[in-house]
């Protein structure tokens, strides 16, 4: 793959195991151009790789260079998206069995760059896990609603998922070093990382119904008569919720879960209309009610979803609002006390 995606003219050697001792490298890749500048790829090759396993992995790699020639690489027949982008943020370059490759020199210049599969080819049995459905949206967003550390039984007593989901997606959170155990008590590792996570694995697109409709009358209407007591459960979330911790711009279009959208629509008097919407009803389907957990109440009295709710809905949002997104993240960042409870 590297000689494949190098000049003609340059020189590619490569040998197995290298040198004596424990450090040696499995496989060392020499790279030399036509001026006869070095670089050395120093391969260390693992069978699987697990996101909890890249540290000590980098700090292992690191420790076979012996010269400024030397580049340290990691191996496996499959990496995952996830170690991919750890490897990544730690400098290290990779390359996989299914062409997924990332390999960074800095003398000579060389970027290489490759996507493979996003799934092992090789796996059989049931799938490593993501944070799709129901049970990994109720205990991740026990996880991101509160700063503790949790017994199982108390994280499905606050969750609602089953003891048995439960402990899958803990075993999954692990293997992806988002949780951390000791002591019996497990405590979410990066709350950014995991909350970005579940909105990439489960975007409110794939998990709910939506409608979208016009209230005549403008955003500001809908809003007032969402506040006078619905009879029906209501969580605005999208860019409307967001002003309550960081205001971004104004919005547009109010995006509000309901447990029944034809009840909704009925109740508030709204059109269905798909061109002009400035009312997107979402309907939850395959998450419960998660959607509906630790709302607040607006200063102006609607019901709002959680902070964690709403951010992982903005990253999935169009236009604009995956930058609100990050906006209040970044506001989330700073103000934690805020918003996770104890």
């Amino acid at each position: 793959m590297v000689r494949d995606r190098l000049p003609a003219s340059w020189q590619v050697t490569e040998r197995f195991e290298p040198g004596k001792g424990s450090l040696r490298p499995d496989l060392e890749i020499e790279i030399e151009t036509p001026d006869r500048r070095l670089a050395r790829l120093m391969i260390e090759v693992k069978p699987v790789i697990e996101r909890r396993d890249v540290a000590g992995i980098g700090d292992r790699a690191r420790s076979m260079t012996t010269s400024p020639e030397d580049v340290p690489v990691v191996a496996a027949r499959y990496l995952s998206a996830s170690v991919r982008q750890a490897l990544a943020d730690g400098g290290l370059s990779y390359v996989d069995a299914t062409g997924n490759m990332r390999i960074v020199v800095d003398s000579p210049a060389i970027f290489l760059s490759e996507r493979g599969e996003d799934r092992d080819p090789w796996r059989r049995g049931r799938p490593r896990g993501t944070l799709k459905g129901e049970p990994a949206a109720r205990v991740t967003r026990a996880l991101l609603d509160h700063r503790r550390d949790w017994r199982v039984r108390e994280l499905i007593a606050t969750s609602g998922a089953s003891s048995g989901a439960t402990y899958r997606v803990l075993e999954y959170l692990q293997r992806e070093d988002l949780i951390a155990k000791s002591d019996e008590r497990y405590r979410a590792t990066d709350w950014e990382r995991l909350l970005r996570q579940w909105s990439a694995d489960a975007a409110f697109q794939t998990t709910t119904r939506i409608m979208a409709f016009i209230e005549p009358r403008g955003v500001d209407r809908f809003l007032a008569k969402l506040a006078e007591a619905p009879r029906l459960p209501a969580a605005v979330t999208g860019s409307v919720a967001a002003k309550e911790w960081a205001g971004y711009a104004p919005a547009k279009a109010a995006y509000v879960y309901v447990s029944s959208i034809q009840e909704a629509a009925e109740q508030w008097g709204l059109r269905a209309n798909a061109a002009a919407p400035n009312v997107i009803l979402l309907e939850p389907a395959t998450v419960g009610d998660v959607p509906f957990r630790n709302t607040v109440t607006s200063g102006s009295g609607y019901p709002v979803a959680a902070p964690a709710q709403v951010a992982a809905d903005l990253l999935n949002g169009p236009g604009r609002e995956p930058a609100e997104g990050e906006y209040l993240i970044e506001w989330m960042k700073s103000n934690e006390e805020q918003w996770r409870r104890d």
